[in-house]
């Protein structure tokens, strides 16, 4: 594939504005549209402008048949400088259609103009339709007035957001992966956050995952689960679980009885049992010995504790991300397991057993293997919960190389596999390429070293590190070398075209799998010749209409756009019209954010395409990740927090305007203080109905608690009744109610236990927490025998007034700590003394075996041995020792 910068103009002339002169008629109900036999080339040297005017403010729809010359394309539609619709996907070679709302908002008259990537199309018929009583969402983004941090990094699934403290409105956890911390936020009520004075991180590269949050023990406030992952299945993990004591996180994983975990991936609250309090699913990825079960499944005995049960047949499903959701209304928590394995629905039976109900997908469902995220809506108002079906290709990833070439802006983005292989490709430039966006997760010991560039034929090495930028000349690399076997990247000048124009071979090398994922940029360049087969990252999503439980494939009749690689969905009614909306989240380009696609529900039972929402950072950093919508500051609009794959979180306020709305709070049950998940609420007016389940608007792998139940009324200012009904079976019942309010059930009132610390306290008896080992001198100047057996011995003190807990210490715990560098561990010798558990003060001991250790002198360079103890006590406190740079002899 060849991709260059054609020499063509981009003006048309051909296109005739049927109507254009017939002024002063009234645009409701009539079409405009170009002449059948019209065509344009689009190429992607240049903007490409037709003679097609939007006559005035307002909104259309713009609808277009398509010829595709390459294998795929992507197409930005402009007035002017205004963009119209950002990224519309044309997944094939050949014939494509496309639709799309756009609002004008110019005061002044101005053609449609188009630019095009990856391919030149033909558009052959382009037609244009005013749209009436279609009120479109507005947003704005308000993440740093909001007070969230703004930092770049990498994603895990989407957010959790749950009204944590019980205050009535909504907190949340941004997740981040590893080098980012995971963060809980406070909303303070006045459109603004506090971040919670611990990360969610423990350590530096904490391999966090998914959350959810939910009141473990029924005493008023959401306890959290973060999961992590687990060393690609050599290495298990359990989640960390704290217990909310008024807003102080204690981890408690080993107390509660959480003791077996394994890939983590995400966690979700369910009752399985329906005996009203919430039990525990941990959702792992398959490891790679394939060792059964996959999924744990925890019961809640009611005591404070959790007891692993096996689930036949839905714990040994292989994919890893879940929906849980409702399909049959009987208010048993159904789950659909997803992913990169083929889907499953298993619907609850309330005795913690799960029928395998697959069937009930259509066989096009079944083959999916690329689905990356579910959300369950209701989307024509019949009181079911439909599927919307996001599908995508993860990171960008596929069998292939992904490039992206902008001829416009002379950018090339390359996204190659990070294993073993070598990509090769030609450019052409007309000076010097700059080399940017360098970034790269690397594995097999390759981590913290440099992937190096080699210039010309001498293979003289530039070193760049991630996030560097160096620009290359053509004087820099002139020649290529005949021996390319080292890892790393040459670029060479081989000679110039007939133009005058720099021709350069490039080469990326990779011996051994060395990066899960790997990528740059290069600006500067005027074709680009790959020599190997393009990534299509096209995929196309899929809605399922729920018919009595068995799901049907409507993505053509509701206008579900075809092609995309989406990441991401949520739902809720963003223009508060009584219609449920979604929210795609589109990885998009390599090098920058794209828009996200908002499908707008309309009256005539199908959904509208819209990119001028304005809940999106396009050029920004990052790709498309996950969201939920949620009522962010209680005013009736549904706003978004969104995070990018490799970019921000953002916080985006709706401002919508028009449009009724009620807000339904949803507290514990009355009679039986059953909390809020899985409840019903159903909403009736004069002519209408509504029904909403409480829980997530989307998930993948974290899990959010949505009892403010928002619901669009349109025009509607009166509702006749609302109806709540808990999982137990309880109701409660609301009569004549107001629109444009936020009414909650009968809120229970908590008598929390607080821990009266002994009159020591008055006399300023008090010992802070500690512990120390008995020879830690001896420890520091003598050091460590190989083969020796040695006695560990420490004192400790939980604190006045507190104990020693498990947590995931499972007790004191000593550690000999082997480092390749701060703080990067290569091996840990791990000993557990139980016996002080729940004390508040004592001794512990334990025989550390120096068998087979390497010694100090025989390490390799900056390696060091840390000895090291440690336990949590019961205020949430990690207390720990070290001895640092402890000699092991011979």
């Amino acid at each position: 594939m060849i991709v260059k910068t054609p020499n063509i103009t981009g003006k048309i002339s051909r296109f005739v504005l049927l109507g254009s002169l017939l002024s002063g008629l009234t645009l409701a109900g009539c079409q405009i549209q170009t002449s059948s036999d019209a065509q344009v080339t689009v190429v992607q040297s240049s903007r490409t402008t037709t003679s097609v005017s939007v006559p005035s403010t307002g909104v259309y729809r713009l609808q277009a048949e398509v010829n595709v010359n390459g294998d795929y394309a992507v197409l930005d539609v402009y007035a002017g400088n205004l963009l119209l619709a950002n990224n519309i996907n044309f997944p094939r070679s050949g014939k494509n259609q496309f639709n799309t709302l756009i609002q004008y908002t110019l005061p002044t008259e101005h053609p449609i103009s188009f630019e095009v990537k990856d391919s030149d199309i033909e558009i052959t018929q382009l037609t244009l339709t005013p749209v009436e009583n279609l009120n479109l969402p507005h947003f704005t983004d308000i993440s740093e007035r909001a007070g969230i941090d703004k930092v770049s990094s990498i994603k895990y699934g989407g957010p959790t957001v749950a009204d944590i403290d019980m205050d009535g409105d909504y907190d949340f956890i941004v997740n981040n992966h590893n080098a980012e911390s995971s963060k809980l936020y406070w909303n303070n009520g006045d459109g603004t956050v506090s971040k919670h004075q611990t990360n969610l991180a423990r350590w530096f590269m904490h391999d966090l995952h998914g959350t959810a949050a939910g009141d473990f023990d029924n005493d008023g406030d959401l306890d959290l689960v973060v999961t992590m992952g687990g060393g690609n299945g050599n290495n298990p993990s359990k989640a960390n679980f704290y217990l909310n004591d008024n807003g102080n996180f204690v981890l408690y994983t080993g107390d509660v009885g959480i003791n077996k975990g394994g890939r983590g991936r995400g966690a979700r609250w369910i009752d399985a049992d329906l005996d009203g309090d919430l039990d525990l699913l941990l959702h792992n990825e398959a490891s790679l010995t394939k060792s059964k079960p996959q999924q744990y499944f925890y019961k809640n005995l009611g005591n404070g504790t959790f007891e692993l049960v096996n689930v036949k047949g839905l714990q040994d499903v292989e994919p890893s991300r879940v929906l849980v959701t409702d399909i049959n209304q009987d208010q048993i928590d159904d789950i659909i397991f997803y992913g990169h394995h083929k889907p499953s629905i298993w619907q609850g039976n309330g005795d913690f057993t799960y029928t395998d109900v697959s069937q009930q997908f259509p066989d096009s469902i079944m083959k999916f293997n690329n689905i990356m995220a579910m959300v369950d809506v209701d989307i024509d108002n019949d009181g079911d919960l439909d599927l919307y079906v996001a599908r995508g290709k993860e990171f960008g990833l596929g069998d292939n190389v992904s490039m992206d070439f902008d001829a416009m802006s002379g950018e090339l983005d390359l996204k190659p596999r990070g294993n073993k292989g070598q990509e090769n490709l030609m450019l052409v430039s007309s000076d010097s390429i700059k080399f940017h966006k360098f970034h790269y997760q690397a594995q097999l010991g390759y981590r913290n070293k440099i992937y190096p560039m080699f210039l010309g034929k001498n293979k003289t090495l530039r070193e760049v590190t991630q996030g560097q930028e160096t620009t290359i000349a053509p004087s820099d690399a002139l020649g290529f070398p005949s021996d390319i076997s080292q890892n790393g990247m040459y670029f060479g000048v081989t000679g110039t075209n007939t133009q005058g124009e720099h021709i350069w071979q490039v080469a990326l090398v990779r011996n051994d799998n060395i990066f899960w994922g790997f990528g740059f940029s290069l600006h500067g360049v005027s074709s680009v010749t790959p020599e190997f087969k393009l990534e299509n990252r096209n995929s196309s999503d899929v809605l399922l209409e729920n018919h009595n439980g068995y799901f049907v494939d409507v993505s053509t009749k509701w206008n579900i756009p075809k092609g995309g690689n989406s990441l991401g969905v949520t739902r809720g009614d963003f223009n508060n019209d009584g219609r449920q909306d979604l929210l795609v989240y589109r990885w998009g380009r390599i090098g920058k954010r794209i828009a996200d696609l908002m499908l707008v529900n309309n009256q005539n039972k199908s959904f509208e395409s819209y990119t001028q929402h304005g809940a999106n950072d396009i050029g920004g950093p990052g790709n498309g990740d996950m969201g939920q919508a949620f009522d962010f500051d209680l005013d009736g609009k549904l706003d978004v927090l969104s995070g990018s794959e490799g970019g921000q979180w953002y916080v985006y306020k709706n401002n919508t305007d028009l449009g009724n709305h009620l807000t339904v709070r949803v507290g514990y049950s009355p009679m039986s203080n059953v909390d809020a998940y899985g409840a019903q609420v159903e909403l009736f007016t004069a002519n209408k109905s509504y029904k909403q389940r409480v829980g997530s608007a989307g998930e993948v792998f974290s899990q959010s608690l949505l009892n403010n139940v928002h619901f669009g009324l349109g025009e509607q200012t009166n509702v006749q009744s609302v109806k709540v009904t808990w999982r137990n079976g309880e109701i409660f019942e609301f009569k004549n109610v107001a629109a444009n309010n936020l009414i909650e059930t009968p809120q229970t009132k908590w008598f929390k236990k607080t821990k009266q610390v002994k009159k020591e306290l008055e006399k300023g008896i008090v010992t802070k927490p500690y512990i120390r080992f008995v020879d830690e001198e001896k420890f520091s100047t003598q050091g460590l025998k190989v083969g020796s057996q040695v006695s560990l011995n420490a004192e400790f003190h939980a604190g006045t007034g507190n104990k020693v807990i498990a947590a995931d210490e499972g007790g004191i715990r000593f550690w000999l700590r082997h480092f390749k560098y701060k703080w990067i561990p290569a091996k840990d010798i791990k000993l557990i003394d139980e016996m002080p558990l729940y004390s508040e003060s004592g001794n512990a001991s334990a025989t550390l075996s120096l068998t087979g250790v390497t010694p100090s002198n025989q390490l390799p360079e900056g390696h060091f041995y840390q000895l090291r103890a440690s336990f949590m006590n019961s205020r949430g406190e990690m207390i720990d020792t070290t001895i640092d740079n402890v000699k092991v002899f011979e």
